[in-house]
């Protein structure tokens, strides 16, 4: 298995990910393997996306793969196709995470609001998994392999745990990505601190991007 020690470059990470999407097919088994529990799937999601960004993010041990996230529904037509991320450790410099709530009736004549959690400094998590819909940013990577197998990834609180040998998947030690934006669908972590916490809920639809 070859491996690169360095890969630098402004890297569109939406689609450097399309790369773990499964096609159709798998994504058809795939929803029967997460109805079935096969995949490590830490709670049912919502079904919601929220956005997370920041000015940079720095990641280290971390393995993706394709896959299917459940919801609270049980239904495999609510089951959303992600990128589940591992990372060992995560930082993130001036974190915001926002997420669109719509209203069960209209207020003032909104029919939404909009959660805001922010954190000055740096941001801190460990053996985080995320459901990942999309990451854009610049990003260089560091000890990479790209199209290894699943179940021979060892890094991160997903590594080994692909739910069937031979799913596509890659492992990088470093990567840093400044800028990023991501689509998540969830976010589960040993530990998560975020300094000089500031919560807020808002009728502007001001998200974090």
């Amino acid at each position: 298995m070859a491996k690169s020690k360095a890969a630098a470059g402004r890297t569109r990470w939406k689609r450097f990910g399309l790369a773990l999407i499964p096609t159709t097919a798998v994504i058809s088994g795939l929803m029967v393997a997460a109805a079935n529990g096969a995949i490590p799937v830490s709670f049912a999601i919502s079904g919601t996306a929220f956005k997370v960004s920041g000015d940079k993010m720095v990641a280290t041990d971390v393995t993706q793969y394709g896959g299917i996230a459940k919801t609270g529904s049980g239904k495999n037509d609510d089951a959303k196709p992600n990128i589940y991320s591992g990372f060992a450790h995560a930082e993130f410099d001036n974190l915001c995470q926002s997420v669109k709530i719509p209203l069960p009736f209209s207020i003032l004549g909104h029919d939404s609001v909009v959660m805001v959690i922010k954190s000055g400094g740096t941001a801190k998590a460990d053996n985080m998994v995320a459901n990942l819909a999309q990451l854009q940013g610049e990003a260089t990577f560091k000890g990479v392999d790209i199209g290894i197998d699943g179940q021979a990834t060892t890094k991160g609180p997903i590594g080994g745990k692909a739910p069937a040998p031979g799913m596509f998947a890659q492992q990088v030690d470093t990567v840093i990505v400044n800028n990023p934006r991501q689509t998540v669908y969830g976010v589960s972590a040993e530990t998560f601190y975020l300094p000089s916490l500031d919560l807020s809920v808002n009728f502007d639809n001001k998200e974090c991007f």
